[in-house]
């Protein structure tokens, strides 16, 4: 297995931090439905009331996710609040898995 440190010690920089930052980005500062900060917002799990179950589902259980779960929201809201919060829930992975290697 390879070590993530140099030989000085040092963590190696993130090979793909720059195109995590572009999708984030995308996905939190673009125009849409939802204003860009309540996307921070869901990205950083603060939940609009109306949206905490479905997208609860979406951080934990997400092949749980059902008709009813979206019925009566507006698509284009759904999209971005799910996309805001699956980006949330893999930014926590991704630094979790970013320490453990070094």
């Amino acid at each position: 297995m390879a070590s993530s440190r140099s030989s000085s010690g040092a963590s190696l920089p993130d090979p793909y931090a720059d195109g995590w930052e572009r999708v984030a980005e995308a996905v939190l500062e673009s125009e849409g439905s939802l204003q860009a900060y309540v996307r921070r917002a869901i990205a950083r799990g603060e939940d609009p009331p109306e949206l905490a179950p479905l997208l609860a589902k979406v951080r934990a259980h997400a092949y749980r996710i059902v008709d009813g779960d979206v019925e009566g929201l507006d698509t284009d809201v759904v999209l971005e609040a799910v996309l805001a919060a699956a980006l949330g829930s893999g930014e926590e992975r991704r630094r979790a898995a970013l320490t453990a290697i070094g």
